[in-house]
């Protein structure tokens, strides 16, 4: 009986040591760059391609400062007219071209980037904390930012197998030449996130673990990596991957050349307090984001606030919140296809619903609550979503397998 009790016990720790290394990612290298530019206006140049090309914007027509900003095509079937990019004759579903931005005072050139179809739609990943299909990722879409549609019936698409198995805060990234990948959070404490590939957004394959909670010399606690979101950063040729540790401190950004392997992580930005949840969006100015105060307790905080500056790497967080009445988490940020402005979703938890807001300027404009009766999302206790700007071409494939929401 003893020998028989210790066998057991022999494979329980086997079986626990194996559960815990699989949810580890492997081990960073090297440290996460830290973008630097002659001044804004380089910055804000590089800034721009992203959100054009990735999200669908127009290019803008001059700087911030109101310096003029001449956009020509150097290669591929593309045309540029009225400020925004079109494909031209013979041009492929995922058209890869060259740009050049030129001011009075640069001349910057963009090789190897990808010119999509135009963007007619938003694909929202979310997930439910409760329920039998708990954890895992659900998908909607919405044409107008604010009446969205089921995909599966509200129903899970993708369960984890790796780690902690706890699929939570899905985001969805564009890959340059075609294809996306899926980011979550593996749970609460741990200091990877789960990633995936997908060609159609319906299908998802290559499970794996990215770790980002790390650092050679001890300074992270390795417990926490959540609410992931991710950029490919032309300039840089590589994503930029933004993630949250308040045991850290708050939103810090690791990069990857293939989101197989990456860096060590370096602090996005620092208001003098913990955040979570940063979300990026790209304006007339700038680079706007939302962040969520983490500072207890939870009650007196759990605010919305909003960061600015010329690009992603150089946000200064704004000193009061944006909307004080609920406490909120997870922001989503969707520029509205109907009318010039922008809606702003957050997670209303101790209600188990979202709050809506709408502003005409993301940077710097005040924000109004949404009537009820303006908006329709007919989900169960969504969580945490993340809108996905997409073709025709990209939204039919997920209502060919899932026709009318089934």
């Amino acid at each position: 009986m003893k020998r028989t009790i210790s066998l057991i016990l022999i494979s329980l720790l086997f079986l626990c040591g194996c559960s815990a290394e699989a949810a580890h990612g492997p081990m960073p290298a090297g440290n996460a760059p830290v973008p630097t530019y002659s001044d804004n206006e380089e910055a804000y140049l590089s800034d721009c391609i992203d959100e054009s090309l990735f999200d669908g914007q127009a290019l803008p027509s001059s700087t911030p400062e109101g310096t003029p900003i001449e956009w020509i095509v150097q290669s591929g079937n593309a045309v540029i007219e009225d400020g925004a990019i079109h494909k031209a004759a013979g041009a492929a579903e995922y058209e890869s071209i060259s740009l050049e931005a030129v001011t009075e005072h640069h001349h910057v050139t963009f090789a190897s980037l990808t010119l999509n179809d135009p963007l007619v739609a938003y694909v929202i990943s979310y997930f439910s904390s409760d329920g039998t299909d708990a954890e895992q990722l659900k998908l909607a879409y919405t044409y107008n930012g604010i009446y969205w549609f089921k995909v599966n019936q509200d129903r899970g698409i993708l369960k984890a197998s790796l780690g902690t198995k706890r699929l939570r805060d899905p985001s969805l990234v564009r890959k340059p030449g075609g294809g996306f990948a899926l980011l979550a959070t593996q749970g609460y404490d741990t200091d990877s996130i789960y990633v995936f590939d997908s060609e159609d957004l319906v299908h998802y394959v290559n499970e794996r673990l990215l770790r980002l909670n790390a650092s050679e010399d001890g300074a992270m606690s390795g417990l926490q990596a959540w609410a992931p979101e991710a950029f490919y950063d032309p300039s840089l040729h590589t994503y930029v991957i933004i993630w949250s540790s308040p045991k850290d401190g708050g939103v810090y950004y690791s990069t990857s050349d293939d989101l197989i392997t990456n860096t060590f992580p370096h602090l996005l930005c620092d208001p003098g307090f913990q955040t979570i949840d940063l979300t990026l969006a790209h304006t007339p100015y700038g680079r706007a984001a939302v962040l969520k105060d983490e500072r207890e307790p939870m009650e007196e905080h759990s605010q919305l606030y909003r960061a600015v500056g010329p690009a992603w790497y150089n946000l200064t967080v704004e000193s009061s919140p944006l909307y004080e009445r609920h406490q909120l988490e997870g922001p989503m940020i969707l520029k509205s296809n109907e009318k010039p402005g922008w809606y702003i979703y957050a997670d209303d938890y101790t209600r188990s619903e979202y709050r809506v807001y709408y502003t005409d300027d993301i940077y710097s404009g005040p924000l109004r609550e949404a009537e009820d009766k303006d908006v329709l999302i007919p989900l169960e206790k969504p969580s945490h979503s993340y809108a996905l700007p997409v073709t025709w071409k990209e939204l039919e494939r997920i209502l060919t397998v899932y026709p009318d929401g089934q």
